[in-house]
């Protein structure tokens, strides 16, 4: 562990990450880090508070923006500790000629198969049978099992994949491996390029009207900002399940709550909420045909260490001058 502070480390860590050993000791060849600890751009500002050794902030929640740059002068990098960088204000960063970076493709495997852990617990109601066994429940009624136990199977369904970069592409391989056709739409792709082996390229309401399933893997941006909402929900397939692991608002809530208890859709899962930490009191928090996960796509120990790595490699390049290869371009 690094005895730095955010004022005389050069590699400054504005929230608690998954931090290797490997990396603890090629940080502190590099200058040192620190742990700010922060819970808002602002407190991270005061943090670092005009420091001259400042040179680097790696950052997964806490905001980058105007108001942290004008205390931390010396700073040449941002670096987005995930590939989601919605938290960076790129422009602001620019405009001070100080490199944004991200860690793109690195915690890929974990969050597909997170999305797939979560249609699975879904489907087959796990997490209200999990429950169910743990609190007796299953004890007083002997073998008579519930209406609600009937699930249903991934097999031979239609997977409607929204966004089919590193994320996507990986979750339609798993899908195949259910026997599932896949049909894939990109609002940033070529939509004649963004298919890949085994994937229908396909328009937005086409892909809402025909899948079984559908999941979420976009950015956040100004274009995909509640790209699922009330209009698109009344589109898809009756009976339809909903998967979210990449940012909260890209759905509409409100939307999805009022589909949720119309039957309009028949569930949904979801690791990312458009407020987080999403309050006990939320609606889809009292729902039993909703699974939710605490924003833990990226948490596996395989992707922090591919994540570390990352880090390490993007800190030594913009020390050295040499062009990281997480650039946002």
């Amino acid at each position: 562990m690094t005895d730095r502070t955010p004022r005389s480390a050069a590699v400054v860590f504005a929230d608690r990450v998954y931090l290797s050993s490997s990396a603890e000791a090629a940080l502190t060849r590099m200058g040192g880090y620190a742990w700010a600890d922060a819970g808002s751009a602002g407190d991270l500002a005061e943090k670092i508070g005009d420091s001259p050794a400042a040179k680097i902030i790696v950052t997964e929640y806490v905001p980058v923006n105007d108001l942290v740059l004008d205390r931390a002068p010396s700073v040449k990098g941002v670096i987005a500790y995930g590939a989601g960088y919605d938290h960076l204000d790129v422009e602001a960063l620019r405009r001070r000629n100080v490199q944004a970076c991200n860690c793109r493709g690195e915690n890929s495997q974990a969050v597909a198969e997170l999305a797939f852990g979560l249609l699975l617990s879904l489907l087959r109601k796990i997490h209200r049978a999990d429950s169910w066994v743990r609190t007796g429940e299953w004890s007083s009624t002997g073998m008579a099992l519930p209406d609600w136990v009937m699930g249903r199977e991934l097999w031979k369904k239609t997977l409607g994949v929204i966004g089919l970069g590193n994320i996507g592409t990986r979750v339609a391989r798993i899908a195949h491996g259910f026997d599932m056709k896949v049909l894939g739409h990109d609002p940033v792709m070529d939509h004649g390029s963004c298919g890949g082996p085994g994937v229908e390229p396909v328009a937005l309401p086409d892909l809402l009207g025909r899948s079984d399933m559908i999941t979420l893997h976009v950015p956040l941006t100004p274009s995909t900002q509640e790209m699922i909402n009330a209009r698109a929900l009344e589109m898809v397939k009756p009976g339809m399940v909903l998967v979210n692991t990449s940012r909260g608002r890209v759905i509409d809530e409100a939307a999805l709550v009022h589909a949720l208890k119309t039957g309009r859709i028949a569930g949904a899962a979801l690791d990312v909420f458009a407020s987080e930490p999403l309050p006990p009191s939320h609606p889809l928090a009292c729902m039993e045909n909703v699974v939710l996960s605490p924003h833990m796509g990226a948490l596996t120990r395989e992707a922090g260490e591919r994540l570390c790595d990352s880090v390490v490699r993007q800190v030594r390049d913009i020390l050295e001058g040499v062009q990281p290869e997480g650039l946002i371009r």
